[in-house]
């Protein structure tokens, strides 16, 4: 179980401002708390959340190519009892803000209240130049143990890429993951802390854990394919009082050669490489 230390008072103070300017700024979008659809937009991509739903990051549209089918949170307090969907939770305010200003909102910001704690989600979508390929979503996440005792808390993401009707997703380590498929390669790295579990299966064996009503933990499976595949990490922490429990996680996507054309760059290079030899032996 991962144990977190209790945070600063100064450190607390910064993640309470962050939220309050995210809130006040949301408060002025054109898309208000009490909506539950929102769509973040940044050059060449465009994210739509369903924040009502397990559904929450359904779309993902990079030039136009939508890679995502879900992403989305589930939750346990303690050993008993089962994973809840973090959309169960009473929302108390939940908003976009235009970060770059360039007059698109690019950031979404949602505050859930728990019993004994808080949840705060932050997506940040970053995208790239007009039919490149790239694009990036950044995410925040603060648990916030309101007790006068610890928490014991299980946090789960899952995630369901389509870059193929065949692709197939590998942990490089223990907290970074890459998905691939035509010609795309999705990846999400953990920037902080390590995940205690994790599970890579095909569509729907992570999902159906999360919904079954008994408790889960994840399997270690670190690779599937080729087809449906998703994936999946857990944090077991126990959360001291009146601290949080931060999380910090990066998601890119880029286009990568596709083998067939790999295999094509090399031979030319051999055959090229072959006829400056002979020259130079001439």
């Amino acid at each position: 179980m991962i144990s977190t230390s209790r945070i600063s008072s100064s450190a607390v103070a910064r993640v309470l401002f962050c939220s309050f300017v995210l809130a006040a700024f949301s408060a002025a979008t054109a898309q208000q708390s009490v909506a539950a659809l929102f769509t973040l937009t940044d050059d060449n991509s465009v994210a739509q959340f369903d924040t009502a739903t397990q559904s929450n990051n359904f779309n993902w549209f990079v030039d136009g190519n939508d890679i995502l089918a879900q992403q989305a949170f589930w939750y346990r307090t303690g050993s008993a009892g089962p994973e809840f969907s973090l959309n169960t939770l009473p929302i108390a305010v939940q908003g976009t803000t235009d970060a770059n200003f360039d007059g698109n909102p690019d950031t979404l910001f949602v505050r859930y209240n728990g019993a004994g704690f808080r949840a705060e989600t932050r997506y940040t979508l970053d995208g790239g130049a007009p039919g490149s390929g790239t694009s990036d979503m950044g995410e925040q996440i603060a648990i916030t143990n309101l007790l006068d005792s610890p928490l014991d808390f299980h946090f789960f993401q899952y995630a369901d890429f389509d870059l193929s009707a065949a692709d197939s997703a590998f942990f490089t380590n223990a907290n970074a993951v890459d998905q691939i498929g035509s010609g795309l390669r999705l990846s999400e790295t953990v920037v902080t802390p390590v995940p205690s579990h994790r599970e890579i299966a095909f569509f729907p064996v992570t999902l159906n854990k999360l919904n079954d009503g008994v408790p889960t933990t994840l399997s270690d499976t670190t690779a599937a394919g080729a087809g449906d595949v998703t994936w999946a990490y857990q944090w077991d922490v126990l959360i001291p009082p009146s601290s949080s429990f931060l999380l910090s996680k990066d998601k890119s996507i880029r286009l990568v050669p596709e083998p067939a054309a790999g295999a094509l760059l090399s031979f030319a290079g051999g055959v090229l490489l072959a006829r400056y030899r002979k020259r130079r032996s001439a």
